[in-house]
């Protein structure tokens, strides 16, 4: 159970279900450039700058220049990745989240991703003690946020993005693959999911399916903290190659890739901002953290006891926006 100054989680517990898991982490990429996608039809040919682009002007700061948008307010953005649904209409986006990240984009020039671990133990109300990848399927996204600020009090979500199974494939494929350093060989086949992980260590290209694969890895010691740590790794990776101006070339197949994959409520003037801000920061302008805490067998059940007193003193400050 969880202990520290604030109150008690109920006792109740529930079987873990076992599935797969598709970890689609995207996270600032789905912000930036997924739905910065749609922008370019938003960039009116008579905004560019074509004769300072011929006198070798940078091709992605003059289309930043053109989109004339840019950020200046903090957003938060909730991201998630969800696992299955029925396939319907809006009710794919209900199943189970395997990766929730909250974004911090912060128009000084920062983006700050934290990392929750599907397995942190939350209190849901219809449930009892809970798994936080259960929230989304027993209340969607509201009852996703109430379960957030239980561990995070005080703290503002703007927006949401919910990304479902094949987005990160689509996104990856569409800008030509990622550069990452894979530090271990990883392989694991499990015939009845239709997966297998085959990847040899070394620094390569890899392609949506490997990209996948790459994220979902967990069979390493630190299990769900190590698939964070890569889906980290990859994100940073995709951030870089986004950042290449060739990139905007291939924003088309990106619209065509993201659109079907992507639940929100963002705005499109709120996504034109948010991706020019995104595109406009180098790579170390993106810091990770994850939620402390550590693991935890409960009644049979493996969870992610998450430290309240270290997020209060640690993670909290950094998402509080102004006067609180």
């Amino acid at each position: 159970m969880l202990t520290n100054s604030r109150t008690k989680l109920a006792p109740k517990s529930r079987r873990r279900r076992l599935r797969w898991g598709n970890i689609l982490l995207l996270g600032g990429v789905c912000v930036a450039i997924g739905l910065g996608a749609l922008t370019a039809k938003y960039v009116p040919v008579t905004a560019i700058d074509w004769q300072g682009l011929l006198q070798g002007r940078n091709l992605k700061e003059v289309w930043l220049e053109a989109l004339g948008k840019n950020l200046t307010t903090t957003y938060q953005v909730l991201v998630l990745g969800v696992d299955g649904g029925s396939g319907e209409t809006g009710a794919k986006f209900n199943g189970r989240t395997d990766t929730i990240m909250l974004l911090r984009f912060d128009p000084q020039g920062k983006i700050t991703l934290l990392s929750i671990p599907r397995d942190t133990q939350v209190h849901l109300p219809e449930v009892g003690t809970a798994k936080i990848n259960a929230a989304n399927v027993y209340g969607g996204i509201e009852e996703v946020k109430t379960a957030l600020q239980e561990l995070l009090p005080h703290v503002r979500i703007d927006r949401y993005v919910r990304i479902d199974t094949g987005g990160l494939r689509a996104v990856i494929d569409a800008i030509g693959g990622v550069e990452v350093d894979i530090p271990e060989r990883m392989y694991y086949a499990d015939k009845t999911q239709g997966l297998l992980i085959d990847l040899y260590p070394g620094r390569q290209v890899l392609n949506g399916k490997q990209a996948e694969a790459f994220s979902r890895f967990r069979g390493d010691a630190n299990a769900d903290i190590g698939r964070i740590k890569r889906q980290q790794i990859l994100l940073q990776a995709v951030q870089k190659k986004l950042a290449q101006p060739w990139t905007i070339a291939r924003l088309k197949p990106l619209i065509a890739a993201v659109q079907e994959h992507v639940d929100t409520n963002l705005t499109s003037e709120e996504m034109i901002a948010l991706a020019a801000f995104s595109l406009s920061l180098p790579p170390e302008g993106v810091a990770t953290l994850t939620l402390p805490g550590q693991p935890r067998l409960e009644n049979d059940i493996s969870y992610w006891q998450p430290d309240l007193d270290t997020i209060d003193a640690t993670i909290v400050p950094q998402f509080l926006t102004e006067g609180q």
